[in-house]
């Protein structure tokens, strides 16, 4: 044990240490995400790569990160979850360090997958060491507190990936990353505990892990996002998307079968006989597919629709950024003294006013509305996030803390999928509609003002089902909140009944 590490061990403060350690870790994954989103536009204009090409960035990442997410957990079991979290920075510092040197666009998308790869040790167990590392009575501000981290990151990546694109190009931005992540992965050397001895019992939590289903799983998510990418393309008539459908639909049923049937799934079904587990999942799926629309349109229509630099386009949307890191705490506090559901229902309707909002801005509005509606909506997602995940851990139990926290992280990353891949969807089609090709990457095609127009019109349809969505996620979490407090006074009752005075009635 190092002489650091001795001295501060033993304190009630070493929580904070071990919470400020995990917080730069995640801090530079979600700056990663959040600086290549408002830079995306330059990058598919720099290799030439049209709208459902230049997606694939964002949804190779989120499928190496879903589908490692779970073994990430078996791993961290088997060697320590300190162990995993330096290996996961130090694949995360070289894969961006690849990125930053791509020669072709394939190179970019091969080191969005390693990027994914080292992310995944981060996400599956970030969320879980915080959590773990405070009392039970503090879980919501523990977890308010980690949103505060990815706050801070949406924060620094636009305004950190606008500022280096403008001035030295996109790669620079890439090579920081890396750099970063060595530091995250010195700091984390030095503070976390050392694992301890392997037993016997973790030695084969590996080899009898369920990769058949992480297999499956995979390949699930791979089939419904290229279903969905290549829908409008080739019709939904087409034999291809039909024979795809039913390959995502087989692929699901087989997923259930074999953690049904699994000695060890990767999620064990059992979680989800609890009601407020399911209905707060499906809630924080859903929100997730709504507000993805926002990071990867809103910076095509700033940069490539009204010509704004990306530093530029990122100070409209840092008040989402803000929003998220100040109310995150807030309403993780507030959930421990109150309960989730208020908070979750607030959040859920200023996220449906800002999709609304979203929905309204064309060519002509003033970019005021792009910062409101930007606000609203990390507000409303840092006011339901640290309730809804406290909620979830809770219903679970503290020995699921492990697996629900990758399984919520999974959530996160699978909705993200979903919401980049289907408003792209729109956007190709909607745009066909109109006699337009989905490309903004040809600054000379850009004069055109019908081909902008064209792509406002396109994003105000995805915006719109993202109302929608958000709408549907709050009536989940009403929902949720009436099952559970119906089943404490259904538990009263029959605690009163059993008791000595009930019996005497």
């Amino acid at each position: 044990m190092n002489f650091f590490l001795s001295r501060i061990q033993d304190k009630p403060s070493y929580r904070w240490w071990i919470y400020g350690a995990v917080a730069i870790g995640t801090f530079i994954s979600i700056v990663e995400q959040s600086a290549t989103s408002i830079v995306v536009p330059s990058i598919a204009e720099h290799f030439g790569a049209d709208i459902p090409t230049a997606q694939w960035m964002a949804i190779a990442y989120m499928l190496s990160v879903s589908a490692l997410m779970m073994p990430a957990g078996a791993i961290a079991d088997s060697i320590g979850r300190k162990r995993i979290w330096i290996f996961g920075l130090l694949i995360f510092a070289c894969a961006t360090a690849l990125t930053g040197f791509s020669q072709e666009f394939w190179m970019v998308i091969v080191g969005k997958i390693f990027m994914g790869i080292g992310a995944s040790a981060l996400q599956a167990n970030g969320m879980a060491m915080i959590a773990r590392s405070f009392p039970d009575e503090e879980r919501g501000k523990a977890l308010g507190l980690h949103m505060t981290i990815v706050g801070l990151g949406a924060i620094g990546g636009p305004v950190l990936g606008g500022s280096i694109d403008s001035y030295f190009g996109w790669r620079a931005i890439f090579i920081f990353i890396a750099m970063f992540s060595i530091f995250a992965m010195c700091i984390a050397m030095l503070i976390l505990t050392p694992d301890p001895q392997r037993s016997s019992g973790k030695k084969d939590s590996i080899k009898n892990f369920d990769w058949s289903g992480t297999f499956i799983s995979a390949l699930f998510l791979l089939s419904l996002m290229l279903v969905i990418t290549f829908s409008v393309k080739l019709s939904l008539s087409s034999p291809y998307i039909i024979l795809g459908t039913l390959c995502s639909i087989l692929l699901f049923a087989a997923f259930l079968f074999r953690e049904k049937t699994a000695k060890k799934p990767i999620l064990p079904l059992s979680l989800f006989k609890s009601f407020s587990f399911s209905l707060g999942s499906s809630s924080r799926f859903i929100s997730f597919t709504a507000s993805s629309s926002t990071f990867f349109l809103m910076p095509f229509f700033l940069v490539s629709g009204l010509g704004l630099t990306t530093a530029t386009a990122a100070l409209y949307l840092l008040p989402g950024s803000i929003s998220l890191a100040i109310f995150g705490p807030i309403s993780g506090r507030l959930a421990d003294r109150i309960g989730t559901t208020g908070p979750s229902v607030i959040g859920m309707a200023f996220c449906a006013v800002a999709m609304y909002l979203f929905s309204e801005v064309t060519l002509t509005s003033t970019l005021a509305l792009v910062g409101i509606a930007s606000g609203l909506s990390g507000m409303g997602m840092s006011i339901f996030m640290a309730p809804n995940t406290s909620a979830i851990m809770g219903s679970a139990g503290r020995k699921h803390y492990g697996i629900v926290s990758a399984f919520l992280n999974l959530t996160r990353n699978g909705a993200h999928i979903v919401g980049i891949a289907i408003p792209t969807a729109i956007v190709v089609s909607v745009m066909g509609g109109l006699g337009y090709e989905a490309d903004l990457s040809d600054p000379e095609k850009l004069k055109d003002i019908g081909l902008r127009t064209a792509y406002a019109s396109a994003m105000a349809r995805a915006f719109q089902l993202s109302t929608i969505l958000m709408i549907f996620a709050g009536l989940l979490v009403v929902a949720g909140g009436i099952f559970d407090r119906f089943r404490k006074q259904t538990n009263q009752f029959k605690s009163d009944s059993l008791s000595p005075l009930g019996n005497k009635k």
